[in-house]
């Protein structure tokens, strides 16, 4: 794929999203071939909407990997104002999609350069700040993002929108990890059951996996750094109106309240 071809994909993207668009798939002319094409149009959207404070990781489950077709997790880059922290008040186009995942997202304590890799996942245990509670909201700029080849989801920053953060977890839950419980619980009776077993079978497995493929790209993580680990709960809808809150291990929560054209989120 020519610069050129990169920068026309990203642009469009772009205007998709200034102009609320919703395409049905990617411009054959400028859509990626492959899953390296797509990273490159993901960067360059990246690059123009500012820089990035931290990933997420997706996919990140058997299931979740047979339902996407794909063979490894996904990546995609959050800017600072992908990241809510605290009480908040925000607004979701009516079109948005209404997708929530229960996520461990871990802060970033120390540069990890490129050049220190291959890193094991003792190194990057020692190199994280703090692990928190998370929601996660996805978005897509598709009309039918279950119909998309996966490369195209990909170049769209692979779902990634909002990224709600909570309470730190505590020493405890830190040595739970492995398989520490998890909820997401909607209005009403709705809870869903999961863990942090699902996310590669430990989160920092999926943190090691992304600072090595990045490091394989010539990138690296770096202090202050946000990285969302995986879906602990599976994919969950919810409606306009409604509430959600999710606990990891013994109380670390984060709420996000929900309205009719807007998202009250609050820490509870």
């Amino acid at each position: 794929m020519s610069v050129l071809r990169v920068e026309e994909c990203s642009q469009y993207l772009i205007e998709c999203r200034r102009r609320r668009l919703r395409p049905r798939e990617l411009p054959a002319d400028v859509a990626p071939r492959d899953l390296d094409e797509a990273y490159r149009i993901q960067t360059a959207v990246a690059r123009h909407r500012g820089i990035t404070a931290g990933f997420k990781v997706g996919v990140t489950s058997v299931e979740a990997q047979r339902a996407m077709g794909a063979t490894a997790p996904i990546v995609g880059r959050l800017a600072p104002q992908d990241i809510l922290w605290g009480r908040k008040r925000t607004v979701l186009a009516e079109d948005h999609l209404r997708i929530a995942e229960a996520e461990v997202v871990f802060e970033i304590g120390e540069d990890l350069p490129c050049a220190q890799a291959p890193f094991s996942q003792q190194q990057i245990a020692t190199s994280i700040s703090g692990a928190f509670a998370a929601i996660e909201i996805c978005n897509s700029r598709f009309s039918d993002v279950d119909a998309v080849p996966l490369a195209d989801v990909v170049a769209d920053n692979s779902n990634a929108d909002l990224l709600i953060v909570g309470q730190r977890l505590g020493d405890a839950d830190l040595q739970s990890l492995e398989n520490l419980p998890v909820t997401l619980m909607r209005a009403g009776p709705v809870k869903v059951a999961g863990s942090t077993a699902r996310v590669l079978g430990h989160p920092l497995a999926s943190l090691t996996w992304l600072a090595n493929w990045l490091a394989a790209r010539g990138e690296g993580l770096k202090r202050g750094h946000l990285v969302a680990s995986g879906s602990c709960t599976g994919i969950t809808e919810f409606a306009a109106s409604d509430v959600l809150v999710a606990t990891f291990g013994a109380d670390a929560t984060v709420a996000a309240e929900f309205a009719p054209e807007n998202i009250i989120i609050e820490v509870k």
